[in-house]
């Protein structure tokens, strides 16, 4: 069951990537991220609320809530460097890169605290990190069969830092969701979302008053249909995660949940007619294989 929930949460995570990618593409990323984290937190207060008339809403724990004001604090940063990086290079290398980071950070967290996957999970989760570096690595498919003499010229040339930083954020917050209690509920979101909203407001207003700049934050229509969908996507994707992480090993479950590049990178194939390269075929072969060797275990 802990596979499964981890491969939803890898669909669910990655297709609200990819609409806010979209979304940072036609507005501002530091207005996609305050709206995300805005209609989120209504979101969520709104299920809490109804969860709560309903008899159902579990009380949580004083280290839940902790954990939420943890996790509100670390997302922005990553969450504005993903939708950034999403904005300026490809998605199909800036998701790959993002993912990797976000799952290494769990997996070593696990091993030192304890956990002992079967041989054949971490030979799974060995190719699908191949598998990542092969989506990640490769050229514009334009120009496979010319040289690239100027690293700069590089598709992730830029994108690798943004990534590996975002990345970094993504696995502490997988790492700090999964400490929470079992009846912890939607309690941790709805807080880190809270946190979150206050971090990224009062930080754009810092710095737009340090630059002397507008600092309104404004957003197409269609951006904003675009930021509706990635909250869905992504409450989804974080309230699965919480069940997954309390019914499997984090090594694994976190692993599975940053495959969500391989919904990232099919959306941008279809609707945005990004082509493939034969090494980013090659890794989503392998990432699939990895998963096949974790599930088997």
């Amino acid at each position: 069951m802990a596979v499964v929930l981890g491969l939803l949460v890898a669909l669910f995570y990655g297709s609200g990537d990819f609409f806010g990618g979209l979304a940072a593409k036609e507005s501002r990323a530091s207005a996609v991220v305050i709206g995300s984290f805005a209609v989120s937190a209504a979101c969520l207060t709104v299920i809490t609320a109804g969860w709560a008339i309903a008899g159902g809403l579990p009380s949580p724990a004083h280290a839940d809530l902790l954990i939420g004001v943890a996790t509100g604090l670390i997302a922005p940063l990553s969450l504005g460097l993903l939708y950034r990086g999403l904005a300026m290079g490809r998605m199909s290398v800036m998701a790959p890169v993002t993912a990797v980071v976000a799952a290494i950070v769990p997996f070593t967290w696990g091993l030192l605290h304890g956990e002992r996957p079967p041989v054949v999970a971490i030979a799974g989760v060995a190719v699908a990190l191949v598998a990542v570096g092969l989506i990640a690595g490769a050229p514009e498919p334009q120009d496979e069969t010319a040289p690239v003499r100027d690293p700069s010229t590089h598709p992730a040339a830029g994108v690798i830092p943004t990534a590996v930083v975002s990345g970094l954020g993504f696995g502490t917050i997988f790492v700090l969701l999964a400490q929470t209690t079992d009846h912890a509920g939607l309690w941790p979101l709805l807080v880190a979302r809270i946190v979150a909203v206050t971090i990224a407001v009062t930080a754009l207003l810092a710095w737009s008053r340090h630059r002397r700049v507008d600092y309104r934050p404004a957003i197409s229509p269609a951006s904003w249909r675009m930021v509706a969908i990635c909250c869905v996507f992504d409450i989804t994707a974080n309230g699965i995660y919480l069940a997954a992480a309390h019914r499997g090993l984090l090594s694994i479950v976190a692993v599975l949940s940053s495959l969500y590049p391989a919904s990232t990178v099919l959306l941008a194939r279809v609707v945005l007619g990004e082509r493939l390269h034969r090494a980013q075929l090659a890794g989503l072969a392998l990432a699939t294989a990895g998963v096949v060797a974790m599930a088997a275990s």
